[in-house]
């Protein structure tokens, strides 16, 4: 009877060292772990997790469950928060004229407030509901959105990088969550900070033609490289290449340029 109530001591006993190890273990790898815990992907939903057609593309073959709009004599067509205007026997995808009316809003809209008042936005489209339908309004300045259409151009004023979607002007911002958001920051191609002219980011550059993993930490890259995905590391953002080169990108004059700073 000792016996066997010593072995089942010692049972027990091997089991808690087995769980203490394990549980040392746990708590290393999530101390080694967390050393990253201030890195955070921000996950552009509009342009990486599904694909979404662009300003301009047209489509050959009629998209299904089109709704059929006229408005100031024209036709049009809307379908999940995509707007098409007839292109002889083809469907053109186009921005909507401000103040056509849709009876739905596309999934994955966003709600904000400003000015007290409900806004909805969805790829560079604002919306605001009057009475049972949703009318494409102007862009409010100062609405904040988490995203915005892959199509929209880099623009640069005054050394200060801001994007240009369709006449409307946003600068990014990283939330509180350490993720890049964008303000609406002008309108109608006209930024709210007086005399300064608008740049674009279209001179020719020249392109990086050496294999990325002959780069090293300091050299300049003057356009970016393919597939390169953002994150955040103490709020400030930075680009990483499939090949996990970090780049930090600054202004040199009126272009956009980008450090290498990690290998």
């Amino acid at each position: 009877m000792k016996k066997l109530m010593f072995q089942c001591t010692a049972v027990l006993l091997l089991l808690v060292m087995i769980l203490c190890t394990e549980g040392l273990q746990a708590q290393r790898w999530r101390k080694n772990h967390n050393k990253g815990t201030n890195v955070s992907v921000s996950i552009n939903q509009y342009q990486n997790s599904r694909y979404y057609p662009v300003r301009g593309q047209v489509f050959y073959h009629k998209p299904t469950n089109l709704v059929s709009l006229q408005y100031r004599g024209r036709p049009y067509y809307y379908q999940g928060g995509f707007f098409y205007s007839p292109l002889g026997g083809n469907y053109q995808i186009i921005h909507p004229p401000v103040g056509i009316r849709v009876n739905m809003l596309p999934g994955g809209f966003w709600s904000l407030r400003m000015g007290g008042l409900p806004y909805y936005y969805f790829n560079g489209i604002f919306y605001k509901q009057q009475n049972k339908e949703y009318e494409v309004v102007k862009a409010p300045i100062g609405a904040q959105v988490p995203a915005l259409p892959r199509d929209a151009k880099v623009m640069v004023i005054d050394g200060e990088k801001l994007y240009e979607y369709n006449g409307t002007f946003y600068k990014e911002f990283i939330n509180p969550e350490g993720q890049i958001w964008y303000t609406v920051e002008g309108k109608h191609g006209v930024l709210h900070t007086p005399d300064k002219p608008v740049v674009t980011n279209e001179q020719p550059q020249t392109i990086v033609t050496q294999p990325q993993t002959t780069l090293k930490i300091g050299d300049i890259l003057n356009q970016l490289p393919t597939n390169v995905k953002t994150i955040v590391i103490d709020g400030k953002k930075y680009l990483v290449t499939p090949e996990n080169v970090y780049l930090e990108e600054f202004i040199d004059g009126n272009t956009l340029k980008y450090k290498v700073i990690g290998i």
